[in-house]
């Protein structure tokens, strides 16, 4: 899915320096958990609480609650929500108010945090959803998110941007973003042909982001939590799940809408990439857009390297011919390991032809025709031959 850059994360997750708790409400035995980290948002708190308490009162026959992380905010954002909390008493509400040190504190830090404190309200069938402050969860959330576990184990839903503050936007961003758009969708297209995943069919978006995520305390323990990072917390947890071979579900159901403001609590983030797209002539696309060949060769490879695993002599014959014999068998002498998802980022970092080189909106514009070509020589070999559309579509990467 990504360069696994999460399996080198700190063992120990960052510890406050000051740290203050509230809990009002039922305390175990959750069946849910929305952990929503905060820093000065005391103007948004209340909306974002609000949204994720209707959420929860609308999943009938479940025992759900709130964990709220409020780390380092210089504003008014704890009092807003202990106002909220006991206005309200309907929903279990959980707080840490906290400050991490200023090279530990970061969005990844708080929702580790979060995350790590609602376990021990869970029961343990217990699932664990997370959003941000400046985000509105629709009212089926919890539901849709629930239902989607049953058969995926981590579910990263859909963001929207807010229609309110979307229409208020520079023009620039709509003109920059139909470019990166039409390439990201035949992207994903071509990666369902070339890797398919029967838990996660189309249409999927291969966006994990933290304002929609679900994943069962079960994975969540497994993987050892979420990585406090930064910047990119949620993407890198999504690493750690897939190569752990845990199913990770893309899904259009589990519905959010954020904030588009063009100032936001980090460096990077949606609110930066806002700022690139209006301001910057040829601003970066998404992280995940790469070159035609090299996506096509990335997932193609992956697929048919998934469909013989774990036999290793096929998986060095599949190596051998796609990446040349020295890369084959430097790859196959490392433990391949119990796990295919850890064994294909390995795959990936040994291997120079599957370097990450990020696109600018312009690299979008030239490799376009490119990955239109490829697509419609994998939807062919689909119409040609339903009964093989899978491995046809996989050959793409084949020499």
């Amino acid at each position: 899915m990504y360069p696994d850059r999460a399996l080198a994360t700190p063992a120990r997750p960052p510890v406050p320096i000051r740290a203050t708790s509230l809990r009002l409400g039922r305390m175990r035995g959750w069946d849910a958990a929305i952990v929503i980290p905060a820093k000065d948002e005391e103007n948004r708190l209340r909306a974002c609480l609000d949204a994720a308490a209707i959420a929860v009162r609308a999943a009938d026959g479940i025992c759900a609650g709130i964990v709220l992380v409020v780390n380092n905010t210089r504003d008014a954002s704890a009092l807003r929500a202990f106002d909220w909390a006991v206005t309200q008493r309907v929903v279990p509400f959980a707080m840490i108010d906290c400050d991490f040190w200023p090279g530990e504190a970061g969005v990844g830090a708080a929702r580790r945090l979060g995350l790590d404190m609602a376990c021990g309200q869970l029961a343990a069938h217990g699932a664990l959803l997370t959003t941000d402050a400046d985000t509105l969860v629709r009212d089926d959330w919890v539901m849709r998110n629930l239902a989607e576990l049953r058969a995926a184990d981590l579910i990263c839903g859909t963001v929207l941007a807010r229609p309110d503050e979307a229409r208020a936007l520079p023009a620039e961003i709509a003109a920059h973003g139909s470019a990166e758009r039409a390439y990201l969708a035949g992207s994903v297209r071509l990666v369902a042909r070339l890797d398919p995943q029967p838990h996660d069919p189309a249409p999927a978006h291969h966006n994990p982001a933290g304002a929609s995520m679900a994943v069962s305390r079960r994975v969540h323990e497994a993987v050892r939590g979420l990585p406090a990072l930064p910047l990119r917390e949620d993407r890198a947890f999504a690493e750690r799940v897939e190569a752990h071979d845990f199913r990770v579900r893309f899904s259009p159901d589990a519905i959010v809408e954020t904030s588009c403001r063009m100032t936001g609590r980090t460096a990077g983030g949606m609110a930066g990439a806002l700022r690139a797209h209006a301001c910057d002539p040829d601003p970066w696309a998404d992280e995940w857009i790469e070159a035609a060949d090299t996506l096509a060769l990335r997932h193609g490879l992956r697929g048919r390297l998934r469909a013989i695993w774990p036999d290793a002599l096929a998986l060095h014959g599949v190596l051998r011919g796609a990446l040349g014999a020295c890369q084959a068998d430097r790859i196959m002498a490392a433990p391949a390991g119990p796990h295919f998802g850890a064994f294909f980022a390995a795959v990936e970092a040994r291997a120079p032809e599957l370097a990450r080189h990020r696109l600018r909106l312009s690299d979008c514009r030239r490799q376009l025709p490119r990955l239109r070509e490829l697509l419609a020589s994998a939807e062919g070999a689909d119409r040609r031959h339903p009964a093989r559309s899978a491995s046809g579509a996989r050959n793409l990467a084949a020499p």
